[in-house]
């Protein structure tokens, strides 16, 4: 079982279902608002991220098989392997 942290003591938060880029672990994360990255609580990695905040009507996976990505002016980079795509391209 992890670390019992006093919730009271983190405010204001969020929490919710977390997955973890690098190695898939699943988890409940709480974090202070405004938190980019989470500590993944089975290979340490911080590679975590909040799963679930909106539903797209169209969801683009990367080749390697990974769902989240980061965002950028010219296009969208894979959050695991790194490959980036241009927005005209997707």
């Amino acid at each position: 079982m992890g670390d019992v942290i006093d919730i009271t003591a983190q405010r204001p938060h969020i929490s919710g279902p977390a997955v973890c880029l690098q190695c898939g672990y699943t988890w409940s994360a709480v974090a202070l608002v405004g938190t980019t990255e989470l500590q993944c609580p089975e290979c340490k990695a911080f590679k975590g991220a909040f799963e679930g905040f909106t539903i797209p009507e169209k969801v683009r996976i990367c080749e390697c098989g990974n769902e989240h990505f980061y965002l950028e002016p010219e296009g969208a980079m894979c959050a695991l392997c790194g490959e980036f795509t241009k927005y005209e391209d997707i």
